[in-house]
């Protein structure tokens, strides 16, 4: 019904349970649901308040997604350790991790005194080269084999940007394929995702539609799809480059297998196109190397963000081959006329290099990943039991400190469903299995990403058994 996948990286299974999981779904009892609400509108009244006054001046009254709590967003105030605080003085455990950055902890002492320093004797920002610039891109490039030279910028959408244009000044060929369903940032181009692309869709609303004619999406793990996509595309450009999430869609909920990647190298040296990671959620999470690590492949241009910043904003990055790397302007200049220009004011800012710094010497010095590995496995294990006990149908797995707790499977509902009426009912039923989900576990006292994606950092671990009883008490709710 709900058995522990231990190997993330088995889609089949992944894929079986899902269907399973879509067609016995079970949900939270109505009368939980009101009761949480209840619990919010009580415990959460000042964060209500603040969620009304911030729609006057904020549209939709938040900055972004990870904030769109059920039924109203939680306004916090401070995070340290493993806990989140709000304004109304309730504590959260942080299975949050603001998306995933927060690797060892919210504040964490080497990090925070490493940033205060900085704050101190330099100040945050000059808008010039920093010696920092150089000692960070060092670190990166000491950890990823495939790449030799690193540009950083603002953020995994600005680095994803430049990493699709990088691929086609290289290569001289123009289609961009990717996966269906990943996700990329929010540019034009990327946000494309193949059927969805008519323009009552929220995604794509205020795009022109000539902006997606280079951008092509295929169904995740079919390599005989993916070579037809390229092939179908050699007398009319070619294809540039094959752009994935290193894990799968949505940090690896809809997971990608290790011969997939394998084999999407050989396709893409076989027909003379790069091979672009996208690890802004999983580079120096899942190791010290990343996804890359793992399987064993060499992507000709990485994309990092996240955890490169050490919880600091401002964090991206992309880095790969000497001799594609070495095709981007040194900043906008008229003497590089056969150069990609790439700007960003703030990119390389010394006060974000230098947390990064802080926090991956720490990630390494400390072990951290060897003991989030664990810990993982002893959580997961343990919530698969659960679910087992409340006959509650889940897909459960982990990319190491990413882990799956999917009650809904809301993204997989495309791959056996066609667009139309089930398949719309379906969405909205897995989405409002999520929601409920959050909002019950959050009125608890747990924070998770809206959905089954959840985090965790090197703090979070020593609260573990906390985190089980919360998610006794809201499993034990179902029907």
């Amino acid at each position: 019904m709900s058995k522990y996948i231990e190997n993330p990286f088995d889609y089949e299974a992944v894929h079986a349970q899902a269907g399973y999981v879509i067609q016995n779904r079970k949900h939270l009892k109505r009368s939980a649901v009101e009761r949480y609400k209840k619990v919010y509108d009580e415990k959460c009244r000042l964060s209500k308040e603040e969620a009304e006054r911030a729609k006057a001046c904020i549209p939709g009254g938040i900055q972004h997604n990870l904030a769109n709590n059920y039924p109203f967003s939680i306004a916090m105030d401070r995070a340290e350790g493993p806990y989140l605080y709000d304004i109304d003085g309730n504590r959260y455990i942080d299975f949050l991790c603001a998306g995933g950055p927060i690797i060892l902890g919210n504040n964490y002492p080497a990090v925070r005194d490493a940033t205060v320093d900085m704050l101190r004797e330099k100040g945050p920002v000059t808008g010039l080269y920093s010696v920092k610039e150089r000692e960070f891109s060092e670190l990166i490039c000491k950890y990823y084999p495939s790449v030799e030279m690193v540009r950083m910028m603002g953020s995994g959408t600005e680095a994803d940007i430049i990493a699709i244009r990088l691929a086609r000044a290289y290569t001289g060929k123009k289609h961009i394929i990717r996966i269906l369903g990943g996700y990329h940032g929010w540019s034009d181009q990327l946000v494309y995702n193949g059927g969805t692309a008519a323009e009552d869709n929220g995604m794509c609303r205020g795009i022109p539609g000539d902006c997606y004619q280079y951008t092509h999406a295929v169904p995740v793990n079919d390599l005989e799809i993916l070579e037809h996509e390229i092939l179908k595309h050699q007398k009319d450009g070619g294809a540039a480059a094959f752009i994935m999430e290193a894990v799968g869609q949505d940090s690896g909920i809809v997971p990608t297998t290790i011969e997939y990647h394998r084999e999407a190298e050989k396709l893409c040296r076989k027909y003379g196109m790069l091979l672009v990671y996208d690890e802004v959620v999983t580079g120096f999470r899942l190791g010290m190397g990343g996804a890359q690590a793992i399987y064993g492949t060499k992507p000709d241009i990485t994309v990092f963000g996240k955890i490169i910043g050490g919880g600091l904003p401002a964090a991206g990055a992309l880095g790969g081959r000497r001799e594609i790397m070495d095709l981007l302007a040194a900043g906008i200049n008229a003497a590089a006329e056969k150069k990609v220009k790439v700007g960003g004011t703030l990119s390389a800012n010394h006060l974000t290099a230098c947390a990064g710094l802080a926090a991956i010497r720490a990630l390494e010095a400390e072990q951290v990943h060897e003991k989030l590995s664990g810990a993982a496995d002893y959580f997961m294990r343990e919530i698969s039991a659960m679910t087992e006990k409340y006959e509650i149908p889940a897909i459960l797995f982990n990319h190491q400190s990413i882990l799956h707790i999917d009650l809904g499977g809301l993204q997989h509902i495309p791959y056996f469903y066609k667009d139309g009426p089930k398949m719309k009912a379906q969405v909205m039923d897995a989405y409002m299995n999520m929601v409920e989900l959050s909002m019950a576990l959050a009125a608890e006292g747990l924070i998770v990403a809206v959905g089954g994606k959840t985090y965790l950092s090197l703090d979070t671990t020593k609260v573990l058994d906390d985190a089980l009883e919360i998610y006794d008490k809201v499993l034990g709710q179902y029907e």
